[in-house]
């Protein structure tokens, strides 16, 4: 059994600008546990106080190869908006706060990496009035940033802002496009041009009386992939769907056409569907997509037979159909006795290499981590566990996007999640 000590940097409670923490890795408490299959036996680090949501991302990046920095977005303790710095080099870990709200993981940043490798991220309350972002001064440097902005709804609804989701098409002249969930629930876009102006708001995806939740990743050339839900599991019978953008226009999996992006939104039928709640009686969730070396999608989900049993997916398609292959039973929520019945471990993908998943199941003693790997598309897969449970949860896993040569393999938040505004968790790591 592993025993946690935290070593806690100095507290930082300005808004910006803000000066940067920097503690070595040396001074920060570890566990001396076995770690990640395919890597020698190291560390595991507690960085930080803070939590994120699932539906913020990239939550973290890798830029610069084997001896880049690892870059990672957190909502600390007190509300404060942080970007963390691991250069590994010198071993040495550094934050920043760029913004402060209200103390609720919808607040996550989401970091985009520009062509320069500046890096901008995004935040906004849980239903807030504006997007921020902001963007470092210099490449690989998170102790220098531009002031703070504002994208603005444009959208009627009693709602506003939560889950920013940028992503950067090299074959568009480097536009971007920001995806949230907006001011009548739909989910909503923004692109930014390569002069950098940003374009008005507009619908992606609605569900009328409903809020679809999606998840985003790009193919880091011209398509952008989005998995996403008809609405909140809690709610609504869930189904889980799949579009695609590219060159102006959305489509299928298979290359069907559906409509120019431009069109108006549309409906999460005219999707394709990954998995069918209607057919089974089951609302589900939807918790990562990607795409594999071939090109093609893959969705990890969750369904919930039941409160205290919740079961993981991982959908593939083979060119023609959709493939959805039972994983595990996940346990129950980590918010036991409240009305988050649906928030299980976590599972997530390993972009850079999709036939990898990371789990969060609850087992004797808590929740622990796993590390899934299939080599035929997720028939059968072999099973290990990266971060045993040892009396706490570590829950809601995350792979840093172009983390195939980084030297942090694996995040997650350690300690007690009871609510998205009452948690005490940890930022972990693993090296």
């Amino acid at each position: 059994m592993c025993n946690t000590a935290h070593a806690e940097a100095p507290r930082t409670t300005a808004l910006v600008p803000i000066k940067v923490r920097a503690v070595a890795l040396a001074t920060v408490a570890v566990l001396a546990c076995g770690l990640l299959a395919g890597r020698a036996r190291g560390q595991v680090v507690v960085w930080s106080k803070g939590a994120w949501s699932w539906f913020d991302d990239p939550r973290a990046v890798h830029v610069g190869g084997a001896l880049g920095k690892t870059f990672v977005g957190w909502i600390d303790w007190n509300g404060n908006v942080t970007i963390g710095a691991y250069d590994p080099r010198f071993g040495l870990l550094t934050s920043y706060v760029v913004g402060h709200l209200f103390h609720d993981d919808h607040s996550t940043p989401a970091i985009l990496v520009e062509p320069d490798q500046r890096l901008t991220v995004f935040w906004s309350g849980h239903n807030g009035s504006e997007m921020e972002y902001r963007t470092t001064l210099a490449p690989d440097d998170i102790t220098a940033w531009t002031p703070v902005e504002q994208i603005h709804q444009g959208i009627r609804g009693s709602n506003g802002f939560t889950y920013p989701n940028p992503a950067l098409l090299p074959a568009e002249a480097d536009k971007v496009y920001l995806f949230w969930r907006g001011a009548d629930w739909s989910a909503d876009f923004a692109t930014r041009a390569p002069d950098g102006d940003w374009g008005p708001a507009r619908e992606l995806i609605r569900s009328p009386g409903e809020r679809p939740y999606v998840k985003v990743a790009d193919n880091g050339a011209d398509t952008i992939a989005l998995a996403f839900t008809n609405g909140h599991p809690r709610n609504v019978l869930t189904s889980v769907y799949y579009i695609a953008y590219r060159h102006g226009s959305l489509w299928r999996a298979d290359g069907g056409w559906i409509t120019r992006l431009d069109a108006g939104p549309i409906a999460p039928q005219q999707g394709d569907l990954v998995y069918d709640a209607k057919a089974t009686g089951v609302p589900a969730w939807v918790w990562d997509v990607a795409f594999d070396r071939r090109g093609r999608p893959v969705i990890v989900y969750a369904t919930f037979p039941t409160h205290a049993k919740h079961v993981y997916w991982y959908a593939t398609f083979t060119g023609r159909a959709w493939v959805s292959h039972r994983m595990t039973d996940a346990g129950g929520s980590i918010s036991p006795g409240t009305i988050e019945y649906e928030y299980s471990g976590g599972i997530a993908i390993d972009h850079s290499n999709p036939s990898i998943v990371y789990l969060s199941k609850q087992v004797p003693g808590g929740w622990e981590i796993e590390r899934w790997s299939t080599t035929d598309g997720g028939s059968t897969w072999h099973r290990q566990t990266v971060v045993p449970a040892d009396g706490t949860e570590n829950v809601r896993p995350v792979v840093p996007r172009g983390s195939d040569t980084g030297s942090i393999g694996l995040l997650w938040l350690r300690g007690t999640y009871h609510t998205y505004t009452s948690y005490r968790t940890w930022i972990a790591f693993s090296k």
